[in-house]
């Protein structure tokens, strides 16, 4: 099972895939109902309106995170880091 590690609003919380986008709520993502997600093949674009849809915020809250797709099939949310000043 895949899971979302997201670091949003100075916490960091685990949802796993399914949970986040249910089947329920594939359509409205682009994805069809009735086939098993890839956590390769999801976009940034779908992964943060999921992420508004489950925690009922607007989109443009989650506009400036970084999405990392890795190869165990994890995903990674997080704020984009700065490095130096």
């Amino acid at each position: 099972m895949s899971t979302v590690s997201i670091f949003y609003d100075g916490q960091q919380q685990e949802l796993e895939l399914e949970v986040l986008i249910p089947p329920e709520d594939r359509e409205g993502l682009g994805i069809a109902e009735d086939v098993e997600l890839d956590p390769q093949e999801l976009t940034g674009k779908q992964i943060k309106q999921a992420l508004a849809n489950h925690f009922d915020k607007p989109v443009t809250e989650f506009g400036e995170l970084v999405v990392e797709n890795h190869k165990t099939g994890n995903i990674t949310v997080r704020p984009n880091a700065t490095f130096g000043t």
